[in-house]
């Protein structure tokens, strides 16, 4: 092994140009001939090109490839002379480890569609999963390679809880700007792009200082929004915002932007760049009041601990659907079909010794995982609900896919977990099921011998409400899911 390898090899990974400047002041030579000396380094020397600034490359040993100090290394590259990398992965370690697919790209600095001098948010994200510093789910999630996270394993129920609440937040959002005459009405979209890059909310603007125009008609503006909330929010976390909105005006100079960064607490140095690259930060608190953030810290906690407060404390449950009721209309309807499996858990809580809301599990003989919407667990019998809270019927190829893979699957984790208990699965949907699914669902029903099936629609939902007893329970379906409940 040569010395500049034994070098390379102790570094973990080194860029090209600070390994230029090392064999230049050691060996004595021109940085020109030491970038020349690079380019002829073979294996077991490699490198990884395209991803950096400057036509740099990242060079490290085939004795230290997928090791953490090789991870470590890269990230740092990355954060120094590979900003469109950084964004991404900074972006899934502040979502506490897994973010969903379709809200990835409003936190990236690279456009989801073609800008000249820009590589594409596809094409970078293929680049990152071929050198595996990320992962996609199979439930449509980004993650990061274990050696890249920041924690072992998300806590799944508790990113569902931040992803819940911006759900929530981006919806009142999009209300207040159009009450305050801000923007469009009925104009407002999520995950949406504008000026080849994509933001978690944006809707056209006829503010005066925001219209264009072309060929002396009005080319309106655009409020365009992202979202920070459930962590630290720092220089880092925003610096993507920042420089999303410059690519913006650097290949579109014309177009008018009303950049607002919605966020639940911020740093004082993050805040003054903020603002000094004119972007509106609106503080949740401020926004909507103290009691709107506590109602959000409420339902976040309530998400996260969905098991332990349905069994042990459920007047906390209770307590929040009566307050979120009054918040939810329009288009936070589907708010109601997220926590529908908070109702299920609700009441398997008094039958069952154990209840677990949002579990994955492992698929046996692979790395996927598989989510049970509520495990509720007795002395005698595992049961696995699926929960559909919307007012829409679930469809034949839906069924299709719960009973030949996702039952198979999670039966496959039960009986090795729970070998001596009966196994049950239900699916509540309060929209009902279609024809082709209901006759499915009855054959299903009638012919499985090796475990108990059954599906509820409105009226057996109602029964085994009446059955609870729990007047308050009752109102809970009433407000949010089914009028006629006794």
């Amino acid at each position: 092994m040569t010395k500049l390898e034994k070098y390379i090899k102790k570094k973990g990974g080194v860029l090209s140009g600070d390994l230029a400047r090392y064999i230049a002041k050691n060996q004595g030579i021109s940085n020109a001939a030491a970038r020349k000396r690079i380019q002829r380094l073979g294996s077991p020397i490699h490198k990884i090109t395209g991803l950096f600034s400057d036509k740099k490359s990242f060079i490290y040993h085939a004795d230290n490839y997928q090791k953490s100090e090789y991870f470590d290394d890269l990230v740092d590259a990355f954060k120094s002379d590979g900003k469109r990398c950084y964004a991404i992965i900074n972006a899934i370690k502040y979502h506490h480890g897994l973010i969903p697919a379709e809200e990835l790209p409003n936190y990236s600095i690279s456009p989801v569609k073609l800008v000249s001098g820009h590589m594409k948010f596809s094409s970078l994200i293929e680049k990152l999963k071929k050198h595996n510093l990320i992962r996609e789910t199979r439930e449509g999630e980004y993650g990061l390679n274990i050696s890249i996270a920041e924690q072992a394993a998300p806590n799944f129920r508790h990113i569902k809880g931040i992803e819940l609440s911006k759900k929530l937040i981006l919806q009142h959002f999009e209300t207040w700007s159009k009450n305050i005459g801000l923007v469009s009405f009925k104009k407002g979209k999520n995950n949406h792009i504008v000026g080849g890059f994509q933001f978690a909310f944006t809707a056209p603007t006829y503010i005066d200082g925001l219209i264009g125009y072309s060929n002396k008609r009005k080319k309106p503006g655009f409020l365009v929004a992202d979202i920070l909330i459930g962590n630290i929010t720092n220089e880092d976390a925003i610096s993507f915002f920042i420089k999303k909105l410059a690519a913006i005006k650097a290949s579109n100079p014309t177009l008018k932007l009303f950049p607002v960064l919605l966020v639940d607490g911020i740093g004082i140095k993050a805040l003054n760049q903020l603002k000094s690259n004119g972007i509106l930060v609106a503080s949740i608190k401020e926004l909507y009041g103290k009691d709107y953030s506590d109602l959000i810290k409420n339902l976040i906690n309530t998400v996260t601990n969905a098991g332990a407060i349905l069994k042990t404390e459920p007047e906390k449950y209770l307590s929040l659907m009566s307050k979120l009721t009054k918040l939810i209309d329009g288009k936070t309807n589907n708010l109601r079909g997220d926590l529908f499996e908070l109702a299920v858990g609700f009441y398997f809580s008094k039958y069952s010794q154990s209840i677990n809301i949002g579990k994955r599990v492992p698929v046996l003989d692979s790395i996927r995982s598989r989510e049970i919407d509520v495990l509720a667990i007795t002395e005698n019998e595992v049961c696995s609900v699926e929960c559909k809270g919307y007012n829409y019927p679930v469809d034949i190829d839906y069924i299709e896919e719960y009973l030949s893979e996702k039952v198979k699957e999670i039966r496959g984790w039960v009986s090795s977990r729970y070998p001596e208990r009966r196994q049950r699965f239900e699916i509540w949907s309060t929209g009902g099921f279609t024809k082709e699914a209901l006759k499915l669902l009855k054959e299903t029903k009638s012919k499985v011998k090796k475990f108990d099936f059954d599906y509820l629609s409105q009226k057996e939902i109602k029964e085994r409400a009446n059955r609870l007893n729990s007047e308050k329970f009752k109102k809970i379906l009433r407000d949010y899911y089914i009028k006629e409940i006794v």
